[in-house]
């Protein structure tokens, strides 16, 4: 059994550790939303305590015997050289939240409350109800997206208190230190009883005392401005500003952007930012004896000559030190803590305060990490679907980063698309498609606010061109969806000699041209169509061929004129029919040959000439005339129609000539020769 005094204040347990310790110093702070922190230096007989089995180890830092003190876990320690007779040690206690510091990662989390991401990350690190708890006045919305990006858990979770006027502090036990969460000043609870106010010089106290206590005023912000953009309500101006009560020159802090898309949003953000800089306007600091002081705990002081000071206090934060040299009898015992600015046995505190009434944010800003430039992604979406998105023409895209999001529609936030042109309804949309790799910016390099700026190419989507060889060449190419298969594009070819603009309809094509359309051009125009060809002119069509017009119809050619029809040939006009050629006029039908008219037919000729008429045989009385077939309409069943016609005025020529016995025309007596 070593020879320590009998009389220490100061005491440690650690948790399985079998060998008895000494506390010989320690010094630690302890303060608002910051992990506490205790260097503590003691002494011990065993020069081979195991430092591996008591790294991590949950320990209680005792200040006095009524178990006032400082719970944490064993974040380092050390094994001095030995002495003659005792060891010294030095180790640091720490709140399960300062290991924190040391998970760093990338995620996304969806739909959530800070409240909801926080104690995730907790439970994630075995750090369970019990173990913390929040006291919230406020209801916070569900935040759409939020970014844990490159920086530790615990600097997320301070963020998050920190967006959100949130705070921490710890509260202790022997065996336990709890977690306590806030928005307001219900969080914290007070030191009771009140602690006198005794000024250091005087008569020495019987019982602990605050022995300084100074206030500082200083100059700070007092209005606060916020404004924001919500591109689902583009025409509303989001704008949010507070003022203190105080009667002074505005100090005004303007924010762009604010982080809200409502108002109610934005009237909290901007007070809890003015109260965050107002928190420390009026701040006291002092120092004392007292074991009871803790941050996040409201201090009252008695006795104090100032009577507005004798009131709770809450405290921001507390520097504690402890020294009892009383537990060496080795002579030329070494402690790096025991001798410092003549304060060498006890126990004292400097601390930190601000009044109670004045709403505490952390002034401390925990930035948010900030990307300056580009990301890639790839476009997710349901499965079997080839194209996904919402309304505005977002997709959702899973970062390469990200290890816990699924590649699918529950992926991740719906991403904004950034276009050539976006107008009111007009402009380029192209809808980036799923498995597309896509490059996202990031506004104000805020992680929160993804944008689509463009897509990529790579092993997995490669580019329609033949690239190098057709590097002359500029596409647009899209695909048919869903299955592929087909695709519409629009070529553009520079190469020198070859320039060609290309374009490609895999089904249909349709032109709207609501005034003129002028078409040029310079060389040779060919057309293939594999199907009908349909025209409808309103208006009137006017066609100048300055060379030759060949037209060769290989089934039937229908012609109808509502009105008038009008042929002029300055020369030769020809007209063949393989069989039979018909000219009918309803009233009548006029033939001018000029000086010279001559009909053909069977071998016999009639001729009109100015000198008179000539027939190559005797003109006789009788036959039977055949119909001029009419004219048939351009329908389907066009062929079938003239030729049933044809045939019918035949059969009806020839029948009636039978049975009057009458001879038939010289034409018909040629034609049923020739059948014969």
């Amino acid at each position: 059994m070593p020879a320590f005094a009998r009389d220490n204040s100061f005491r440690l347990n650690i948790n399985c550790c079998p060998h008895p310790v000494e506390v010989l110093a320690f010094s630690g702070d302890e303060a608002l939303n910051t992990p506490f922190a205790f260097d503590v230096e003691f002494v011990c007989d065993r020069a081979d305590l195991d430092l591996e089995a008591l790294l991590h180890t949950p320990a209680f830092l005792a200040f006095d015997d009524l178990g006032r003190g400082i719970h944490g876990q064993i974040y380092q320690i050390v094994r001095c050289s030995p002495g003659k007779r005792f060891t010294h040690y030095r180790l640091t206690l720490v709140p399960r939240l300062a290991y924190l510091k040391h998970r760093t990662n990338q995620r996304i989390f969806q739909n959530q409350t800070a409240q909801q991401i926080i104690e995730t990350l907790l439970e994630e690190h075995g750090i369970l109800g019990n173990a913390y708890g929040f006291t919230l006045q406020s209801t916070y919305e569900p935040r759409e997206y939020c970014v844990q990006y490159a920086e530790s858990d615990l600097h997320f979770i301070q963020r998050l208190c920190f967006e959100e006027g949130m705070h921490y502090h710890f509260k202790h036990s022997s065996d336990a230190h709890y977690l306590q969460f806030g928005d307001g000043q219900a969080a914290f609870t007070s030191l009771q009883p009140a602690t006198p106010y005794i000024p250091s010089g005087g008569m020495a106290a019987d019982s602990a005392a605050i022995q300084g206590f100074d206030l500082r005023l200083q100059t700070r912000t007092n209005s606060t401005a916020r404004r924001d953009y919500d591109f689902k309500a583009a025409s509303r101006t989001l704008e949010a500003y507070s003022q203190s009560d105080l009667k002074r020159r505005p100090l005004e802090h303007y924010s762009y952007p604010g982080g809200f898309t409502s108002d109610a949003q934005g009237e909290r953000q901007s007070q809890r930012a003015l109260e965050q800089h107002q928190s420390d306007y009026r701040q006291a600091s002092g120092h004392s004896d007292q074991p009871t002081l803790s941050s996040g705990h409201f201090l009252t002081i008695s006795e104090h000559p100032v009577s507005d000071w004798n009131v709770p206090w809450l405290l921001t934060h507390v520097h504690h030190e402890g020294k009892q040299p009383q537990v060496l009898e080795e002579q030329g015992g070494r402690s790096t803590l025991l001798h410092s600015q003549g304060f060498s046995q006890g126990y004292r505190n400097h601390f930190v305060a601000i009044p109670e009434g004045v709403t505490y944010r952390s002034p401390v800003v925990f930035a948010k990490p900030r990307i300056h430039g580009s990301q890639t992604a790839r476009v997710t979406g349901p499965a079997g679907q080839e194209i996904h998105c919402d309304a505005f023409g977002r997709v959702k895209v899973s970062f390469h980063w990200d290890r816990s999001g699924a590649s699918d529609d529950t992926s991740r936030c719906w991403l904004r698309v950034a276009s050539s042109w976006a107008g009111d309804s007009y402009g380029a949309v192209t809808i980036p498609r799923v498995g597309m790799e896509v490059l996202v910016s990031y506004l104000e390099g805020d992680v929160d606010q993804p944008v689509i700026s463009g897509c990529l190419v790579s092993s997995l989507t490669p580019t329609p061109l033949k690239l190098p060889a057709d590097k002359t060449q500029s596409t647009l190419r899209s695909r048919s969806t869903p299955g592929g298969g087909g695709y519409n594009e629009l070529r553009l070819e520079d190469r020198q000699g070859q320039e060609k603009i290309y374009l490609h309809a895999q089904r249909d094509m349709q032109q709207h041209i609501e005034n003129d359309s002028r078409l040029q051009i310079d060389g040779q125009r060919e057309e293939t169509i594999s199907g009908a060809s349909v025209v409808v002119l309103k208006g009137e069509d006017q066609q100048t061929v300055s060379g030759d017009r060949k037209v060769q119809v290989q089934g039937n050619d229908f012609q109808a004129v509502a009105m008038t029809s009008h042929t002029r040939v300055g020369l030769v006009m020809a007209v063949e029919a393989g069989v039979h050629a018909h000219f009918k006029a309803g009233a009548t039908l006029v033939v001018d040959g000029g000086p010279l008219l001559t009909l053909m037919a069977g071998g016999q000729h009639l001729q009109l000439t100015p000198v008179g008429i000539y027939s190559s045989s005797p003109i006789l009385p009788g036959g039977v005339p055949i119909p001029g077939m009419p004219a048939v309409p351009a329908s389907t069943e066009g062929v079938e129609a003239m030729t049933a016609l044809a045939l019918e005025s035949q059969k009806r020529a020839f029948a009636s000539a039978s049975a009057n016995r009458a001879p038939v025309c010289l034409a018909c007596e040629a034609l049923q020769e020739g059948q014969a």
